[in-house]
């Protein structure tokens, strides 16, 4: 298997740490396949607070997931084993799903929380049936689209297909945020940032890390909040802890 994803007439040796690796995966696909079935998934949800006011401006979702033998699996390597496994469509319609639960009962509750941003993977934005399935969420639990933000990934910026970009733009027209999730960490590129329906782009927390003391770092964050704001998008930074930052 492999081989066949390296590419065609290429090899390569079986040893016993790529088995190991294998059947890890095996198990955790497994696992996964019935933790989903059984609800045992988890929304954590990060709060994103304004600058002056501190008031609280949203909240990301972040998928969760503890297994009763195999403990605490970082969203890293279940969400990797879930699009190797093809079930990471599941876990995005699941997310969604959960998140507008979690909206309806805070405003029982009388907790007003602006907006709630779901991360999906780049498989969810080739399917074209993506913004129906986001509206009947929306009808279904009576939210308005706004309360509801779609993170997209690098990959997906940086998908020129026009299943991709016709599904970007669908959501964008139901009235839902687009954010940039991880903005200046790979191959983003500006041009796709200007053609793209987006409302927010996000600061990776690899530049707040060193910020304090980096003026590289400084320069790069600061251009990033001037091209947002010029660009009438949200500029949200990922990472920070101290009052200085």
């Amino acid at each position: 298997r492999q081989a066949k994803e390296d590419g065609r007439g290429t090899f390569c040796f079986a040893n016993l740490e790529k088995n190991q690796v294998a059947q890890d995966r095996l198990v955790l696909g497994s696992a996964l396949r019935d933790s989903l079935a059984k609800g045992m998934l988890q929304l954590h949800y990060q709060p994103q607070v304004r600058t002056h006011t501190l008031e609280l401006s949203g909240v990301e979702a972040l998928s969760r997931w503890h297994h009763p033998t195999l403990g605490n699996i970082y969203p890293s390597r279940f969400i990797a084993v879930a699009e190797e496994t093809g079930q990471i469509e599941a876990i995005g319609r699941w997310s969604l799903l959960e998140a507008c639960r979690q909206i309806v009962k805070w405003d029982r509750d009388g907790i007003h929380v602006p907006t709630v941003a779901v991360n999906l993977s780049a498989v969810h934005f080739r399917n074209r049936a993506l913004p129906e399935h986001i509206a009947a969420l929306l009808k279904q639990h009576d939210l308005k689209p706004a309360r509801l933000t779609v993170e997209i990934t690098e990959s997906v910026m940086m998908d020129n297909s026009r299943d991709t970009e016709d599904v970007l733009q669908s959501i964008r027209n139901l009235g839902c945020g687009l954010s940039m999730d991880d903005f200046g960490t790979g191959y983003s590129s500006l041009s796709r940032l200007t053609r793209l329906p987006l409302t927010e782009i996000k600061i990776d927390r690899s530049f707040i890390n060193d910020f304090e003391y980096d003026t590289n770092a400084q320069a790069v964050t600061m251009a990033v909040i001037s091209i947002g704001s010029r660009l009438g998008m949200t500029v949200v930074t990922e990472g920070v802890e101290t009052e200085q930052q």
